[in-house]
């Protein structure tokens, strides 16, 4: 049945009445995460070295709530689309879309959203982490968790690139000044825009030092 079907077959004022009780029962279960405070992140990612709120700290969590709250939530895919990765690190990527319908088990009323997930990985697991992504997306934003997260800043790629601003580091410093002196030092640092080897970024530092790596210096 449909949402459409439903509030036919309901009528106007019943569908009322029951999406009142159904957002009542959402609204109680956001309270009990507030109570909760900030959720602790469970799992540590071991290719990326990142802390992480699991899938299983999740539906762990959510059972315990469905059932106070007298909710009840289930999932069917509708899409599953291979994708093309630009990362070398972790090529295979999968997108996946899933109709999450949840229900009030004291009315039978229910809502259903389409969320969808993507997942990147260098072996067989990119299904799984967008299957992973999809629903912790639906539960993280119906429900508002709390767990500290960052999406932009605590990504891997985030990382890096947070790290590689500011100045180059004194290893980096070294490399450069072992292999740039003299004319080709003077260049470096005019087409740079600086004053002194100290002043580079680090990003440019690091492109720097893979190129003369990369010509076997």
């Amino acid at each position: 049945m449909t949402s459409v079907e439903m509030m036919n077959a309901l009528g106007i004022e019943k569908w009322l009445e029951y999406n009142a009780k159904l957002q009542v029962k959402k609204n109680a279960l956001r309270k009990s995460l507030k109570e909760k405070g900030v959720l602790k992140k469970d799992k540590v990612n071991d290719f990326d070295h990142y802390q992480y709120f699991s899938e299983s700290g999740y539906k762990t969590l959510f059972t315990e709530l469905f059932s106070q709250c007298g909710l009840e939530l289930t999932a069917s895919e509708v899409a599953y689309d291979e994708m093309t990765s630009n990362s070398d690190k972790q090529p295979n990527a999968r997108k996946v879309t899933f109709e999450y319908t949840l229900t009030d088990i004291e009315t039978g009323f229910f809502e259903k959203s389409l969320v969808s997930g993507e997942g990147l990985d260098k072996g067989d697991k990119a299904g799984y982490k967008a299957d992973t992504g999809s629903l912790k997306y639906y539960l993280a934003n119906t429900f508002m968790v709390a767990t500290g997260d960052d999406p932009e800043n605590d990504s891997p790629e985030a990382r890096t690139h947070n790290k590689m601003q500011g100045k180059a580091s004194a290893k980096q410093i070294a490399t450069l000044a072992k292999y740039y002196t003299g004319a080709n030092l003077e260049k470096l640092l005019e087409t740079n825009g600086i004053t002194k080897l100290e002043d580079m970024p680090k990003q440019k530092a690091s492109e720097l030092i893979d190129q003369l790596f990369k010509k076997g210096q």
